[in-house]
């Protein structure tokens, strides 16, 4: 099973086990199982990268990106944006902005408009069911940013206890997930209550690809590194399709 994100500068190459062709700047997903447990994931080599460690918290926001399973960490500097950090996510099961409580999307935002953090939360011994059989587990990580989402509740940046597998990737009910290990880096150096964070649309339309900002940050700290079909399973993980 193979779905389609948004990235740019790559090879065309064939898709693995299949004849659909990837352009340039797509991204493949593929279907992992683990345990009892199955995820639709990214490329799962993609990781945690760190370009400016004494950015200032004060200065920085958040940009997410549905295309390429990625939170962005910038900082304004002057009249500069400077990119700072990336890391792989896990969003939502299901394609689209949120609508209503329950239809498994993550909420989305714009630059004019971004959603701020409002409260940093201890979440380690927070549990969730995931209606899977597994019953109550550990979920959030170390940490759970909640979000201002208007017209909605209960959204945040978290963790990935019990379901690191499906970071980066599609399995969440909304909210955005990281690696625990990320989730204590971004809280540990970046975050803050008061934090913007955009998140960009994953259909059509302005919302959806780099912001001009973006590219220009991008080519200052020469990140080429976008995340394109490879996988790295997690021990104990193995593909499905």
């Amino acid at each position: 099973m193979w779905a389609m994100a948004l990235v740019f500068g790559m090879t065309s190459v064939y898709a693995q086990g299949t004849k659909k062709r990837v352009e340039p700047g797509e991204a493949t997903m593929r279907l992992v199982k683990m345990g009892k447990k199955t995820f639709n994931v990214a490329n799962q080599s993609d990781e945690r990268h760190v370009y400016r460690e004494q950015a200032k918290a004060e200065n920085c926001f958040i940009v997410i990106s549905k295309q390429e399973f990625r939170l962005y960490v910038y900082e304004v500097a002057g009249k500069d944006t400077l990119l700072v950090a990336h890391y792989p996510v896990c969003l939502s099961k299901a394609l689209g902005n949120k609508q209503r409580r329950g239809d498994m999307k993550t909420p989305e935002s714009t630059l004019r408009n971004p959603f701020k953090i409002s409260q940093i939360q201890p979440a380690s011994s927070w549990k969730h069911d995931f209606k899977d059989g597994r019953g109550n587990l550990p979920a959030y990580g170390a940490w759970f940013l909640r979000l201002v989402t208007p017209g909605h509740s209960g959204i945040g940046i978290h963790g990935s206890t019990s379901n690191e597998s499906s970071v980066p990737g599609r399995d969440s009910e909304g909210c955005i997930r990281l690696r625990d290990a990320d989730i204590k880096h971004l809280k540990e150096h970046y975050a803050r209550v008061g934090t913007a964070v955009v998140i960009k649309s994953d259909e059509e339309g302005p919302n959806r690809g780099p912001y001009d900002f973006e590219k220009r940050a991008w080519k200052k700290a020469k990140d080429f590194a976008y995340p394109t079909a490879g996988y790295t399973l997690l021990p104990g993980a193995t593909f499905v399709d």
